[in-house]
């Protein structure tokens, strides 16, 4: 990784730079990944010296009022590779004086005031590099007569920083049947958040959410308003937020109220950072599940430090095992077949497994039909003994 940052020389301690490390490395910790092993940090001082070409790299280049020569330089050699750059600024206001030239023609990121640790720049990071899945999935639950006004301000909110928000009003066609389209998106989704009001669990389908939630190892960010109501029992597992009534514009306990832009601000970084978790929670409920069963059919399976799985297949030998939150994805299934053959394996010898529960049957016929034609299969960590009897 190349943390780029011109504004360093004045401020003491590395600015931004040593912050976005920071988070990035407790990021990679939960995932299961050593920073002191896998990732390197390269800065102005160091780039020339110490880069391996052969490894992948991403940079970050905190903008401002004061420009380098040497950071503008890198910028402009890793532009000329294809390498990934991402631009963060104070402000949009003015962005072209605020970079080098070769970043001008890319989307940049503006710091957000209540992102206090970074944790959307360090998002974009980690799908970069393939840390997370770049897809964002969330799930909101809530009760619509004590919370649609933060409902909808959260679905909005979450939509400008590119997550694919899952609200009942609005993510289910006309005409399409709700409970299994509910779970199908639930199964895929990479948190929840549950607005927890009052009544909320008076509400079947958000006791049925959250008890969901927890089946498939998902994270729950728990609002909690307006004062003095509290979590219920059954929500220990979920991370609470308490609001205040000062962090609401009107009434906190009026169904149609919202939050103060700055405290939005602050609760969309934090869906950020639980995401992280959950993605690193979910992934290592099916790595357990899926090396629990070869295990008990006494097949040697070596979990590598990327995630990636080496099984000694009865039947087909050493094979690859990629463990995947959510449902498999065809762009998912190439990139391994792309993989497979660089390092020079067929691709028969690598395969997906994910959790299916919950999957629209439609959805799981798909992938069916999908293994009948390509070489790289989508196995279900449910389907293990019948994929070991192939």
């Amino acid at each position: 990784m190349v943390l780029l940052e011109p504004e360093r020389q004045y401020v003491p301690g590395g600015g931004y730079s040593a912050t976005l490390l920071a988070t990035l490395e407790r990021q990679m910790t939960m995932l299961g990944l050593d920073p002191k092993t896998t990732l390197r940090t390269l800065n102005e001082t160091n780039f020339h010296n110490e880069r391996a070409p052969f490894l992948p790299v991403a940079a970050v280049y905190f903008g401002g009022p004061h420009q380098s020569v040497e950071a503008t330089r890198i910028v402009a050699q890793l532009r000329a590779e294809g390498r990934f750059v991402l631009p963060v600024v104070p402000t949009l206001l003015g962005y072209s004086t605020q970079v080098p030239a070769a970043l001008a023609p890319i989307n940049g990121m503006e710091l957000v005031p209540g992102d206090l640790a970074l944790q959307h720049p360090v998002a974009r990071l980690t799908e970069e590099l393939g840390l997370m899945r770049s897809r964002r999935l969330v799930f909101i639950s809530y009760k619509r007569d004590e919370s649609r006004g933060v409902a909808l301000q959260l679905h909005h909110a979450l939509e400008a920083r590119s997550f694919e928000v899952f609200l009942d009003t609005h993510s289910i066609q006309r005409g399409d049947e709700f409970q299994p389209m509910l779970w199908d998106r639930m199964g895929d989704t990479d948190l929840l958040i549950l607005l927890d009001t009052p009544h909320a669990f008076t509400s079947k389908w958000v006791e049925q959410e959250v008890a969901r939630a927890h089946n498939l190892g998902l994270g729950v960010l728990q609002l909690i308003w307006p004062p003095p109501h509290k979590r219920v029992l059954g929500t220990e597992l979920c991370e609470p937020v308490y609001l205040e009534a000062k962090d609401f514009q009107g009434t906190a306990s009026d169904p149609g109220s919202t939050l103060l832009g700055t405290r939005m601000e602050e609760v969309v970084a934090l869906a950020e950072g639980t995401r992280a978790r959950s993605l690193a929670s979910r992934k290592t409920r099916v790595i357990t599940e899926f090396c629990k069963q070869l295990e008990w059919h006494g097949v040697e399976v070596v979990v590598q430090p990327s995630g990636l799985l080496e099984v000694q297949h009865p039947s087909k030998g050493a094979t690859y095992v990629l463990p995947v939150v959510g449902h498999p994805e065809t762009t998912l299934l190439q990139q391994i077949e792309d993989d497979c053959l660089k390092c020079g394996t067929h691709p028969s010898q690598g395969c997906i497994i994910y959790d299916p529960l919950g999957m629209w049957p439609k959805k799981a016929a798909h992938l069916e039909w999908l293994n009948k034609s390509l070489p790289t299969k989508s196995l279900a960590v449910t389907e293990v003994l019948t994929w070991l009897t192939r």
